[in-house]
């Protein structure tokens, strides 16, 4: 079979709220998977789409949080177009104004009326109103568009090229595309008898090269039959000297992948078996869904995946707080306030702290510091001395951070302690020794500060924990604040494993079971 159009869109996202309410809660259209990218399932992957899910209609999203704006360019498929009946645009037109959205038009060309916008992260969209459209949905819409103005599928993407000649000829020669006019610097190829599958090739020759990143373009795919058309691809791959991906299976789809002589990743993939593989129709996009070799990791993966609400569900309010930081709502029991090491994030510590309690609370940090470009808790200096001016001011606006968060959380009453790894436990560490008050308890993972100063008030009744790695060159200062805790009355426990700085399997086990202990 030959190649039939485009199959989906795939961009970048840094804000998943604000991207599912502008694509669903503005545009209509509905999310019918959220998954996981399977080469990093760290990445929250979604996809919106008409009622059905059918190829040709989709856009999918990579949400890659806080993370640097990108660049549209020379090697890029830099806009996105949706097609809607030409009779609704007044319906958009009005829409748009209601809800205070910037936008360009209407403007009208060939039989086109189009409305240009741009999504949250900066991505450019647009909406074409055309007499060449898919039927509506015969499902009801849930956000506020009737069925009659529904965004119907995709009508088109731009690619910037300086090649135009070589990526319009893998168009025509390999994709099934055929050339529909030629305007100045933009050519149009459209593909036969597929409704609003139109590729648009801007020459941006001399133009700077794209960057990836929050706000373009990823890749774009087209359909084709993946069990006859590799071959096709394959002779073509090798007269053009194009480098192909192998076929990977995605579970909705099988697909390939290559870039297009000017830079552009392109895939092609198959039309089935489609969204309803996995899951009821009637449901799509209702639950995270894993593939089978990821399901085992389901605890971790949504306690880490950034978290969002469709139109008309419940939202947790959002504030600034002053620290960047994740809330991750329990069942019961205590909050887990964590605080990462070396290299990590807001993220690092969450797997961990779910796996050794599944009903707590978890409250994780970010460092508000800066270490070799890397968050951090605790500034060094050259000589790998602590700031400890710095660390006392830090230790005490993590307390009142903590007691911010314990009242914009409705986390009254639910003991607070503290998780910190190496950098992270010298602020823990230092937090509980100026403030006893603020916290219940403290569990501290490779510290490697050891206090001299005494605490502000004694540590009678304070349980800490000391997981200590043997192979630590940090041992012997977890040892030393081990000493200093038990001086200040502390109830402490010390676990000596035989690692190093990096926390495993033994870690989250001792953390486990001395969590069971305080809840008995």
């Amino acid at each position: 079979m030959e190649p039939r159009g485009l199959h989906h869109v795939t961009g970048i996202t840094g804000d998943v709220q604000a991207n599912v309410d502008f694509y669903v809660g503005l545009l209509g259209l509905r999310l019918v998977k959220r998954t996981v990218n399977h080469q990093d399932p760290s990445t929250l992957h979604l996809f919106y789409a008409s009622w059905d899910g059918r190829p040709g209609t989709t856009l999918t999203f990579f949400v890659w949080p806080d993370t640097a704006a990108g660049r549209r360019g020379v090697g890029q498929a830099a806009e996105v177009g949706l097609s809607v009946p030409r009779s609704e645009v007044g319906f958009w037109y009005e829409r748009l104004l209601s809800r205070g959205v910037s936008f360009g038009g209407p403007a009208a060309k060939g039989g086109l009326t189009t409305l240009t916008l741009e999504d949250p992260d900066g991505l450019p969209v647009v909406l074409v109103g055309t007499d060449d459209v898919a039927p509506p949905p015969s499902a009801e819409q849930r956000s506020g568009v009737p069925p009659e103005a529904a965004v119907r599928g995709l009508h088109h993407v731009t690619f910037w090229s300086d090649q135009v000649e070589a990526t319009g000829e893998v168009l025509t020669e390999l994709l099934g595309f055929e050339p529909a006019d030629d305007a100045g610097t933009v050519r149009a190829y459209r593909a036969p008898a597929e409704v609003g599958s139109v590729v648009y090739v801007r020459d941006a020759s001399g133009f700077w090269p794209a960057a990836g990143g929050v706000g373009t373009l990823h890749h774009v795919a087209f359909r084709a039959d993946m069990d006859a058309f590799p071959e096709r691809m394959r002779a073509y791959a090798a007269k053009r000297l194009l480098a192909l991906s192998p076929q990977r299976e995605h579970g909705y789809f099988r697909s390939t992948y290559f870039r297009e002589p000017s830079g552009a990743i392109v895939e092609v993939a198959s039309d089935g078996p489609g969204f309803a593989f996995d899951e009821p129709l009637r449901s799509l996009g209702e639950r995270l869904v894993l593939p089978p070799d990821l399901e085992a990791r389901r605890a971790e993966l949504e306690t880490v995946l950034p978290t969002f609400a469709l139109p008309g569900e419940e939202r947790r309010p959002r504030r600034d707080l002053g620290w960047t930081h994740r809330f991750v709502p329990g069942t019961g029991g205590p909050a887990l306030v964590l605080l990462h090491g070396a290299g990590g994030d807001e993220t690092s510590l969450l797997p961990l702290a779910r796996q050794a309690s599944s009903y707590a609370h978890l409250l994780s940090l970010r460092g508000h510091l800066a270490n070799g470009g890397r968050p951090a808790f605790v500034t060094r200096g050259p000589d790998g001395e602590a700031d400890m001016a710095e660390l006392r001011l830090s230790a005490d606006e993590l307390a009142v951070f903590v007691g911010q968060a314990e009242r914009h959380y409705e986390l009254d009453g639910a003991p607070v302690v503290l998780v910190g790894h190496e950098d992270g436990a010298d602020l823990a560490l230092a937090s509980l020794a100026r403030h006893p008050d603020a916290f219940a308890a403290a569990a501290l993972l490779r510290p490697s500060l050891a206090l001299s100063e005494p605490p502000r008030g004694r540590l009678d009744g304070k349980r800490v924990l000391l997981v200590l790695g043997r192979e630590d060159p940090a041992f012997a200062q977890g040892e030393a604040a081990a000493a200093y805790l038990a001086t200040a009355g502390a109830e402490v426990e010390v676990v000596r494993l035989s690692l190093g700085t990096v926390l495993w399997d033994p870690d989250t086990e001792a953390l486990r079971v001395w969590l069971a202990a305080s809840a008995a």
